[in-house]
């Protein structure tokens, strides 16, 4: 340890020594590490933003289709009922039934798209009603003309974000009815005004799909489709569990009658893309590093030339080939030690800066920071190699003789 401590010590006299070349040398590896640091950070941030807003969106439901081309079967009302008798541990199940209109209020007319649903519909967008309430089991039985919609489009069609008790008129394929609004749900999240960026403005209102078949002819009978509300620890399972129970029902085993789609499939869809954008910036960073480690041979080349004599001066007083090259790698070391960990720090303000910037959490994991110490050594061992090893070769009389 001794002998290590003087070789340490030698090497970090020099590099002192030549601080304006140490810091040329070190501002690859800085660079590089910082660009690590920051470019985890934000593939961590951006991948928690995106799934936390898609979650946000749709995270909790799964679809049961029927396939009309390989069935007559329909799904119906005693369907959902069954469903929700046989699994207690889910949220609801729903009819999407859905329409495109117009809507009017006391400050103008826009166009709107409708939802028809049951009372479990209120767990499809994940924001909250924040105003008044969900329309209820016992509204959507008597097909009440009850709605729900935005706290935006309350504001829109009439000037208030407090519009719960006033009606609105919405007209579907003709028909036009008044509906007394019961509740507002929050503002949608970032990820989907992002979605609508520059589409036309849609109002979203959301009723009892029992009002909606018989104001507008819509089926109440019978369905292609059912929407399962779960908790995403469990949505895959539940979601597969429903179509095992409406296969059995409706006797399509072996037909491929009914499709099943959890959106939890679509997140980890999400999270495998968001992983290989991820991995590929990641990569691009540390080609920087890489260019940083050629930098730091090409500097220990020189200082292996400027030291030749001196070089030859320690074989010539029995100095061992062992000693040297450990010299040498430990000026490699610690040149990029330091530029490891001033490019860590650099890092992190990076992150900070552009993770804010843009709206994301700055996540930055222990593992991402010890590990870009750590390959910034193994950069300074790998490229400090060849070097060291040229000047560990030296025979004393060729050394002394240049």
């Amino acid at each position: 340890m001794g002998k290590l401590g003087e070789y340490i010590k030698s090497a970090v006299k020099h590099i002192i020594s030549n601080g304006y070349r140490t810091l040329m040398t070190m501002l690859g590896i800085v660079i590089g590490i910082a660009a690590v640091i920051a470019v985890v950070s934000l593939g961590n941030g951006m991948t928690a933003f995106v799934q936390d807003q898609v979650n946000g969106i749709a995270g909790n439901y799964g679809i049961i289709s029927i396939d009309s081309k390989k069935t007559t079967e329909k799904l119906t009302p005693a369907d959902m009922e069954l469903l929700e008798e046989q699994m207690p541990d889910i949220k609801g199940v729903s009819p999407d039934s859905s329409g495109y209109g117009k809507v009017k209020g006391t400050k103008g007319t826009y166009e709107v798209q409708v939802y028809g649903g049951t009372e479990s519909f209120q767990y499809a967008f994940g924001n909250e009603v924040v105003e008044g309430n969900y329309f209820t089991k016992q509204q959507v039985e008597s097909g009440q003309r009850v709605c729900v919609m935005l706290l935006d489009d309350a504001k829109k069609l009439f000037g208030t974000e407090h519009a719960v008790g006033m009606q609105v008129d919405i007209t579907l394929y003709g028909s036009t009815q008044t509906y007394t609004i019961v509740g507002l749900r929050d503002h949608m999240n970032e990820m989907y005004e992002f979605l609508m960026e520059g589409q036309d403005y849609y109002a979203q209102i959301e009723m009892p799909y029992t009002s909606m078949g018989r104001d507008y002819g819509y089926y109440t009978d019978q369905f292609y489709e059912l929407v399962i509300f779960a908790d995403q620890g469990i949505l895959n399972d539940k979601v597969d569990e429903a179509k095992e129970i409406l296969t059995n029902v409706h006797g399509l085993r072996g037909t491929n009658g009914l499709t099943a789609y959890s959106m939890a499939d679509f997140s980890e869809q999400l999270n495998s893309i968001l992983g290989y954008a991820s991995t590929f910036l990641l990569l691009v960073s540390v080609i920087s590093l890489l260019v940083g480690g050629i930098g730091v041979m090409n500097i220990m080349l020189v200082s292996v030339a400027e030291r030749t004599r001196e070089i030859g001066i320690r074989k010539s007083i029995g100095a061992k080939t062992g000693a040297i090259m450990t010299q040498f790698l430990a000026e490699a070391a610690i040149l990029t030690f330091m530029g490891g960990i001033i490019g860590i720090i650099l890092g992190i303000i990076a992150a900070h800066i552009i993770c804010t910037t843009i709206g994301f959490d700055v996540i930055i994991t222990p593992t991402s920071v010890l590990g870009a110490a750590f390959f910034s050594i193994m950069i300074g061992l790998f490229f400090g190699i060849y070097p060291a090893r040229k000047a560990a070769k030296m025979s004393p009389i060729e050394a002394l003789n240049k």
